[in-house]
């Protein structure tokens, strides 16, 4: 064997053991577990929220929760839920926030807004749809109109992301609401 491949074999697994380890390093990065620990709310922990049954969230115990819908001011429902547009246009008028998670969250909104609960309920002005669609959808009511806020995720959220993204949502709505 020549001395050149055996110093270039050795400059290689070099190479590679270094970068292993680089790599490796990255998994203590902050921000980058799945933990809740270092979450910090500016809404959601004065939230009382609802997580169904078929929601693969786990809320820190800074939110609030809530065993029952009605006694909740957010409820997180999976996107293909069974809840009808007759409930879910009560619940919005009954200012509560619907929280939609999954690929189904889109279509389960849009099939509510064109149903005959929501047209009579609600004064809209049309559908929106969004591509791609989100895979968390929270749906409220400002002045008698439904409203919506979206979130997609390149690569499916993790929990701390779903997490995030909902406080982000429940301040962008306190903002909008009239005190």
């Amino acid at each position: 064997m020549r001395q050149n491949a055996l110093h270039r074999r050795r400059f290689v697994a070099a190479t590679a053991t270094t970068l292993t380890a680089a790599v490796a390093g990255c998994s203590t990065l902050p921000g980058t577990s799945d933990t809740t620990e270092e979450l910090t709310f500016d809404e959601l922990h004065q939230t009382p929220t609802y997580v169904a049954d078929g929601v693969d969230l786990t809320l820190p115990d800074e939110v609030p929760t809530e065993s029952e819908p009605g006694d909740a001011d957010l409820l997180l429902l999976p996107g293909d839920t069974g809840v009808d547009p007759e409930q879910a246009a009560e619940w919005l008028t009954e200012d509560r926030k619907i929280g939609l998670l999954g690929d189904a969250a889109e279509p389960t909104w849009i099939d509510w807004e064109e149903s005959d609960a929501f047209e009579e309920t609600f004064d809209n002005q049309g559908i929106g749809d969004s591509e791609p669609d989100p895979q968390l959808l929270v749906g409220v009511t400002f002045d008698n109109r439904t409203s919506t806020y979206g979130r997609t995720w390149a690569d499916g959220p993790r929990e701390r992301d779903l997490i995030r993204a909902l406080d982000e949502i429940m301040v962008d709505i306190a903002e909008r609401t009239p005190s």
